[in-house]
């Protein structure tokens, strides 16, 4: 099922962390959290089972 938040928008991969680390869940939220006080627009962390890894997303609103 594709994501509500990146569907019908240009998404874009900002950092993936590996998801044998245990804390790689709670250090892609940390780096979604930071990407959004960087820069506006909506930012969120997918689970790639494909890569097994946690990936942060920004997605563009054009």
């Amino acid at each position: 099922m594709a994501c509500r938040s990146c569907t019908g928008h240009h998404a874009v991969r900002l950092d993936t962390f590996p998801a044998g680390d245990p804390r790689a869940s709670l250090r892609a939220a940390h780096s979604a959290t930071e990407a959004r006080a960087a820069a506006p627009g909506p930012v969120h962390v997918h689970y790639d089972a494909i890569t097994d890894t946690f990936a942060v997303i920004r997605t563009d609103q054009n």
